[in-house]
Protein backbone atom coordinates (compact mmCIF):
# COMPACT_ATOMS: atom_id res chain seq x y z
CA UNK A 1 0.00 0.00 0.00
CA UNK A 2 2.61 2.62 0.57
CA UNK A 3 3.97 2.11 -2.89
CA UNK A 4 0.91 2.49 -3.98
CA UNK A 5 0.96 5.77 -2.72
CA UNK A 6 4.34 6.48 -4.05
CA UNK A 7 3.26 5.89 -7.38
CA UNK A 8 0.18 7.77 -7.02
CA UNK A 9 2.54 10.89 -5.80
CA UNK A 10 4.53 10.61 -8.72
CA UNK A 11 1.68 10.43 -11.10
CA UNK A 12 0.34 13.78 -9.70
CA UNK A 13 3.49 15.15 -10.01
CA UNK A 14 3.82 14.57 -13.69
CA UNK A 15 0.43 15.49 -14.36
CA UNK A 16 1.38 18.99 -12.78
CA UNK A 17 4.91 19.17 -14.86
CA UNK A 18 2.86 20.94 -17.69
CA UNK A 19 1.55 23.42 -15.40
CA UNK A 20 5.46 24.08 -14.33
CA UNK A 21 6.07 24.65 -18.10
CA UNK A 22 2.83 26.90 -18.98
CA UNK A 23 3.55 29.12 -15.89
CA UNK A 24 7.19 29.66 -16.72
CA UNK A 25 6.24 32.62 -19.16
CA UNK A 26 8.06 36.21 -19.84
CA UNK A 27 4.63 37.70 -20.05
CA UNK A 28 4.26 37.73 -16.02
CA UNK A 29 3.38 41.14 -14.72
CA UNK A 30 5.98 42.78 -12.28
CA UNK A 31 3.57 43.25 -9.85
CA UNK A 32 1.68 40.11 -8.81
CA UNK A 33 -0.16 42.08 -5.80
CA UNK A 34 -1.65 44.03 -8.29
CA UNK A 35 -4.74 42.13 -9.66
CA UNK A 36 -4.17 38.94 -9.08
CA UNK A 37 -7.31 37.67 -10.37
CA UNK A 38 -6.31 38.19 -13.63
CA UNK A 39 -3.14 37.15 -13.31
CA UNK A 40 -2.27 33.69 -15.52
CA UNK A 41 1.02 33.47 -13.83
CA UNK A 42 -0.25 32.89 -10.48
CA UNK A 43 -2.11 29.63 -10.47
CA UNK A 44 -3.96 30.41 -7.56
CA UNK A 45 -5.74 33.80 -8.90
CA UNK A 46 -5.18 35.21 -5.34
CA UNK A 47 -3.11 36.60 -2.49
CA UNK A 48 -3.01 33.63 0.46
CA UNK A 49 -3.93 35.46 3.69
CA UNK A 50 -1.21 35.59 5.69
CA UNK A 51 -2.88 35.70 8.94
CA UNK A 52 -5.75 32.48 8.31
CA UNK A 53 -3.09 30.57 6.71
CA UNK A 54 -0.60 31.07 10.03
CA UNK A 55 -3.30 30.46 12.30
CA UNK A 56 -4.10 27.26 10.44
CA UNK A 57 -1.20 26.00 10.11
CA UNK A 58 0.05 26.23 13.30
CA UNK A 59 -3.47 24.28 14.72
CA UNK A 60 -2.33 21.27 12.39
CA UNK A 61 1.05 21.20 13.35
CA UNK A 62 -0.52 21.18 17.56
CA UNK A 63 -2.86 18.77 16.76
CA UNK A 64 -0.24 16.67 14.82
CA UNK A 65 1.74 16.79 17.78
CA UNK A 66 -0.96 15.74 19.97
CA UNK A 67 -1.90 12.76 18.21
CA UNK A 68 1.93 11.76 17.72
CA UNK A 69 1.84 11.92 21.75
CA UNK A 70 -1.31 9.39 21.62
CA UNK A 71 0.49 7.26 19.59
CA UNK A 72 3.71 6.98 21.80
CA UNK A 73 1.53 6.71 24.74
CA UNK A 74 -1.04 4.54 23.52
CA UNK A 75 0.19 2.56 20.29
CA UNK A 76 -2.12 2.14 17.39
CA UNK A 77 -0.07 1.65 14.24
CA UNK A 78 -2.75 0.98 12.15
CA UNK A 79 -3.75 4.66 12.87
CA UNK A 80 -0.34 5.92 11.70
CA UNK A 81 -1.19 7.23 8.36
CA UNK A 82 -3.84 9.32 9.59
CA UNK A 83 -0.70 11.12 12.24
CA UNK A 84 1.73 11.65 9.23
CA UNK A 85 -0.80 12.59 6.88
CA UNK A 86 -1.55 15.65 9.80
CA UNK A 87 2.19 16.68 9.68
CA UNK A 88 1.97 16.87 5.61
CA UNK A 89 -1.37 18.83 5.36
CA UNK A 90 0.51 21.49 8.26
CA UNK A 91 3.24 21.41 5.81
CA UNK A 92 0.97 21.99 2.86
CA UNK A 93 -0.83 25.11 4.77
CA UNK A 94 3.49 26.38 5.66
CA UNK A 95 4.35 26.37 1.88
CA UNK A 96 1.06 28.42 1.49
CA UNK A 97 2.62 30.96 3.24
CA UNK A 98 6.08 31.10 0.91
CA UNK A 99 3.66 31.12 -1.99
CA UNK A 100 2.35 34.40 -0.65
CA UNK A 101 6.23 35.77 -0.95
CA UNK A 102 6.18 34.63 -4.34
CA UNK A 103 3.07 33.79 -6.46
CA UNK A 104 4.48 33.11 -9.77
CA UNK A 105 6.89 30.18 -8.15
CA UNK A 106 5.33 26.93 -10.07
CA UNK A 107 7.91 24.88 -7.29
CA UNK A 108 6.23 26.40 -4.32
CA UNK A 109 2.64 25.74 -6.06
CA UNK A 110 3.18 22.26 -6.59
CA UNK A 111 5.26 21.12 -3.50
CA UNK A 112 1.99 23.02 -2.08
CA UNK A 113 -0.53 21.06 -4.17
CA UNK A 114 0.84 17.71 -2.84
CA UNK A 115 0.64 18.09 0.06
CA UNK A 116 -2.51 19.57 0.61
CA UNK A 117 -4.42 17.48 -2.03
CA UNK A 118 -2.49 13.99 -0.81
CA UNK A 119 -2.63 14.26 2.89
CA UNK A 120 -7.09 13.73 3.01
CA UNK A 121 -6.16 10.55 1.47
CA UNK A 122 -4.73 9.41 4.40
CA UNK A 123 -7.39 10.68 6.83
CA UNK A 124 -9.63 8.44 4.73
CA UNK A 125 -7.51 5.69 4.68
CA UNK A 126 -6.98 6.45 8.86
CA UNK A 127 -11.26 5.72 8.85
CA UNK A 128 -11.29 2.60 6.23
CA UNK A 129 -8.76 0.71 8.78
CA UNK A 130 -10.12 2.01 12.05
CA UNK A 131 -13.51 0.37 10.58
CA UNK A 132 -12.54 -2.92 9.65
CA UNK A 133 -10.24 -2.55 13.45
CA UNK A 134 -13.04 -1.89 15.48
CA UNK A 135 -15.69 -4.85 13.83
CA UNK A 136 -12.82 -7.31 14.49
CA UNK A 137 -12.54 -6.29 18.06
CA UNK A 138 -16.13 -6.52 18.73
CA UNK A 139 -16.54 -9.89 16.66
CA UNK A 140 -19.11 -8.55 14.47
CA UNK A 141 -18.31 -9.54 11.10
CA UNK A 142 -21.84 -10.54 10.37
CA UNK A 143 -23.28 -6.77 11.17
CA UNK A 144 -20.78 -5.53 8.06
CA UNK A 145 -22.41 -8.06 5.35
CA UNK A 146 -21.20 -8.44 2.74
CA UNK A 147 -17.94 -6.97 3.65
CA UNK A 148 -15.53 -9.10 5.89
CA UNK A 149 -13.84 -6.56 8.14
CA UNK A 150 -10.18 -7.66 6.53
CA UNK A 151 -11.20 -6.39 3.62
CA UNK A 152 -12.80 -3.53 4.24
CA UNK A 153 -9.76 -0.71 4.38
CA UNK A 154 -8.48 -2.94 1.30
CA UNK A 155 -11.23 -2.30 -1.16
CA UNK A 156 -12.18 1.44 0.03
CA UNK A 157 -8.46 2.02 -0.46
CA UNK A 158 -7.46 0.63 -3.52
CA UNK A 159 -10.59 2.46 -4.60
CA UNK A 160 -8.96 5.57 -3.77
CA UNK A 161 -5.74 4.74 -5.61
CA UNK A 162 -7.63 4.25 -8.61
CA UNK A 163 -9.84 7.00 -8.44
CA UNK A 164 -6.51 9.11 -7.93
CA UNK A 165 -5.12 7.97 -11.32
CA UNK A 166 -7.75 8.54 -12.90
CA UNK A 167 -7.79 12.34 -11.06
CA UNK A 168 -4.09 12.46 -12.30
CA UNK A 169 -4.74 11.52 -16.22
CA UNK A 170 -7.71 14.06 -16.40
CA UNK A 171 -4.83 16.37 -14.51
CA UNK A 172 -2.44 15.73 -17.16
CA UNK A 173 -5.01 16.56 -20.19
CA UNK A 174 -6.63 19.35 -19.05
CA UNK A 175 -3.70 21.54 -19.55
CA UNK A 176 -3.18 20.63 -22.68
CA UNK A 177 -3.34 22.95 -25.87
CA UNK A 178 -6.11 21.47 -27.73
CA UNK A 179 -9.71 22.60 -26.57
CA UNK A 180 -11.20 19.01 -26.87
CA UNK A 181 -8.17 17.11 -24.91
CA UNK A 182 -8.19 19.98 -22.57
CA UNK A 183 -12.55 19.53 -21.84
CA UNK A 184 -11.90 15.62 -22.26
CA UNK A 185 -9.00 15.97 -19.26
CA UNK A 186 -11.45 18.31 -17.12
CA UNK A 187 -14.43 15.57 -17.21
CA UNK A 188 -12.03 13.25 -16.49
CA UNK A 189 -10.89 14.87 -13.39
CA UNK A 190 -14.11 15.72 -12.64
CA UNK A 191 -14.86 11.93 -13.03
CA UNK A 192 -12.44 10.83 -10.67
CA UNK A 193 -13.22 13.44 -7.73
CA UNK A 194 -17.22 12.46 -8.20
CA UNK A 195 -15.64 8.54 -7.95
CA UNK A 196 -13.94 9.31 -4.34
CA UNK A 197 -16.50 10.85 -2.94
CA UNK A 198 -19.15 8.19 -4.26
CA UNK A 199 -16.76 5.72 -2.30
CA UNK A 200 -16.28 7.47 0.93
CA UNK A 201 -20.09 8.56 0.94
CA UNK A 202 -20.58 4.03 0.11
CA UNK A 203 -18.08 3.69 2.93
CA UNK A 204 -20.19 6.01 5.34
CA UNK A 205 -23.11 4.72 4.79
CA UNK A 206 -21.81 1.16 5.89
CA UNK A 207 -20.26 3.13 9.04
CA UNK A 208 -24.39 3.90 9.84
CA UNK A 209 -25.61 0.29 8.88
CA UNK A 210 -23.37 -1.61 11.06
CA UNK A 211 -24.38 0.43 14.32
CA UNK A 212 -27.98 0.30 12.84
CA UNK A 213 -27.62 -3.43 12.65
CA UNK A 214 -25.78 -4.05 16.29
CA UNK A 215 -28.96 -1.24 17.94
CA UNK A 216 -32.01 -3.35 16.26
CA UNK A 217 -30.45 -6.91 16.54
CA UNK A 218 -27.94 -7.31 19.63
CA UNK A 219 -28.84 -5.72 22.21
CA UNK A 220 -26.23 -7.22 24.71
CA UNK A 221 -23.55 -6.11 22.45
CA UNK A 222 -25.22 -2.86 21.91
CA UNK A 223 -24.62 -2.57 25.91
CA UNK A 224 -21.28 -2.53 25.86
CA UNK A 225 -20.91 1.02 26.25
CA UNK A 226 -16.99 1.59 25.56
CA UNK A 227 -16.87 1.18 21.73
CA UNK A 228 -19.94 4.02 20.72
CA UNK A 229 -17.96 6.90 21.88
CA UNK A 230 -15.63 5.77 18.91
CA UNK A 231 -18.06 4.79 16.65
CA UNK A 232 -19.81 8.24 17.35
CA UNK A 233 -16.37 10.36 16.97
CA UNK A 234 -15.67 8.53 13.72
CA UNK A 235 -19.42 9.12 12.29
CA UNK A 236 -18.49 12.95 12.96
CA UNK A 237 -14.88 12.66 10.91
CA UNK A 238 -16.88 11.31 8.26
CA UNK A 239 -19.97 14.07 8.65
CA UNK A 240 -16.38 16.17 8.05
CA UNK A 241 -14.28 14.68 5.49
CA UNK A 242 -17.57 14.45 3.16
CA UNK A 243 -18.05 18.07 2.97
CA UNK A 244 -14.60 18.67 2.02
CA UNK A 245 -15.30 16.09 -1.05
CA UNK A 246 -18.37 17.94 -1.75
CA UNK A 247 -16.56 20.64 -1.59
CA UNK A 248 -13.89 19.85 -4.02
CA UNK A 249 -16.09 18.25 -6.62
CA UNK A 250 -18.38 21.15 -6.77
CA UNK A 251 -15.29 23.08 -7.33
CA UNK A 252 -14.00 21.23 -9.86
CA UNK A 253 -16.82 20.97 -11.51
CA UNK A 254 -16.50 24.91 -11.76
CA UNK A 255 -13.09 24.50 -13.79
CA UNK A 256 -9.33 25.14 -12.41
CA UNK A 257 -10.17 29.00 -12.28
CA UNK A 258 -13.97 29.15 -11.18
CA UNK A 259 -15.38 30.85 -8.88
CA UNK A 260 -14.92 28.36 -5.90
CA UNK A 261 -10.98 27.55 -6.63
CA UNK A 262 -10.41 31.33 -7.08
CA UNK A 263 -12.03 32.49 -3.44
CA UNK A 264 -10.10 31.49 -0.81
CA UNK A 265 -12.23 31.90 2.13
CA UNK A 266 -14.31 28.53 0.57
CA UNK A 267 -10.44 26.87 0.71
CA UNK A 268 -10.14 27.18 4.29
CA UNK A 269 -13.73 26.55 5.25
CA UNK A 270 -14.71 24.03 3.12
CA UNK A 271 -11.62 22.04 2.80
CA UNK A 272 -9.27 23.32 5.87
CA UNK A 273 -11.61 23.97 8.73
CA UNK A 274 -13.56 20.45 8.17
CA UNK A 275 -10.30 18.03 7.72
CA UNK A 276 -9.08 19.66 10.52
CA UNK A 277 -12.41 19.04 12.75
CA UNK A 278 -11.91 15.52 12.04
CA UNK A 279 -8.98 14.71 12.58
CA UNK A 280 -8.57 16.42 15.53
CA UNK A 281 -11.71 14.59 16.96
CA UNK A 282 -9.07 11.53 17.51
CA UNK A 283 -7.05 13.40 19.93
CA UNK A 284 -9.90 12.84 22.42
CA UNK A 285 -11.32 9.59 21.13
CA UNK A 286 -7.59 7.87 20.07
CA UNK A 287 -8.53 4.21 18.78
CA UNK A 288 -5.67 2.60 20.80
CA UNK A 289 -7.55 3.75 24.03
CA UNK A 290 -10.24 1.96 22.71
CA UNK A 291 -9.30 -0.99 21.06
CA UNK A 292 -7.61 -2.75 23.95
CA UNK A 293 -7.01 -6.51 24.90
CA UNK A 294 -9.13 -5.89 27.66
CA UNK A 295 -12.14 -4.92 25.83
CA UNK A 296 -11.19 -7.57 22.95
CA UNK A 297 -14.75 -9.20 22.51
CA UNK A 298 -13.57 -13.17 21.99
CA UNK A 299 -15.53 -16.79 20.88
CA UNK A 300 -15.64 -18.90 23.75
CA UNK A 301 -15.69 -22.79 23.10
CA UNK A 302 -19.03 -24.29 24.26
CA UNK A 303 -20.31 -27.93 24.89
CA UNK A 304 -22.50 -29.10 22.21
CA UNK A 305 -25.63 -28.46 24.47
CA UNK A 306 -24.67 -25.13 24.31
CA UNK A 307 -24.37 -25.01 20.73
CA UNK A 308 -27.55 -26.21 20.08
CA UNK A 309 -28.98 -24.15 22.73
CA UNK A 310 -27.12 -20.73 20.81
CA UNK A 311 -28.51 -22.11 17.67
CA UNK A 312 -32.22 -22.12 18.49
CA UNK A 313 -31.11 -18.68 20.07
CA UNK A 314 -30.52 -17.55 16.58
CA UNK A 315 -26.76 -16.37 17.87
CA UNK A 316 -23.69 -18.10 18.93
CA UNK A 317 -21.51 -17.68 22.46
CA UNK A 318 -18.77 -14.92 23.12
CA UNK A 319 -16.72 -13.71 25.75
CA UNK A 320 -16.09 -10.15 26.87
CA UNK A 321 -13.03 -9.15 28.24
CA UNK A 322 -14.08 -5.48 29.63
CA UNK A 323 -13.54 -3.91 33.29
CA UNK A 324 -17.58 -2.43 32.51
CA UNK A 325 -20.91 -4.60 33.40
CA UNK A 326 -24.33 -4.83 31.60
CA UNK A 327 -27.41 -3.40 33.07
CA UNK A 328 -28.11 -5.96 35.67
CA UNK A 329 -31.62 -5.08 35.54
CA UNK A 330 -31.94 -6.12 31.87
CA UNK A 331 -29.04 -8.89 31.58
CA UNK A 332 -28.38 -9.98 34.92
CA UNK A 333 -24.68 -10.73 34.17
CA UNK A 334 -21.49 -9.98 34.81
CA UNK A 335 -19.81 -8.48 31.71
CA UNK A 336 -17.25 -10.68 31.15
CA UNK A 337 -19.22 -13.91 31.52
CA UNK A 338 -20.48 -15.20 27.83
CA UNK A 339 -23.37 -12.85 26.50
CA UNK A 340 -25.36 -14.38 23.46
CA UNK A 341 -25.28 -12.60 20.08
Amino acid sequence: MARLSQVALVALAVALVPLTVSAARDDCPADPYADPSTDTCNPLRYVPNEAVNIVAAVLYFLTAAALTYRQIRQPANFFLCLVIGAWCEGIGLAIRLGLRNNLHSTGLYIAMYLFVVLSPCAFLAGNYILLGRLVAHLEGDRYLRPFKPRLVSWIFIISDVITFFIQAAGGGLSISDNVKTAQAGGNIFLAGIAAQMASFILFSSLWAVFAFRIHRGDRALWDLRWWRPLHYAMGFTCICFVIRSVYRTVELSQGYIGFLATHERYFLGLDTLPLWLGINTYVFFWPGAYLTPEHKVQKVETTEVGMEEAGNAGGSEMAVADPETRSSSKEGEELGAPIRL
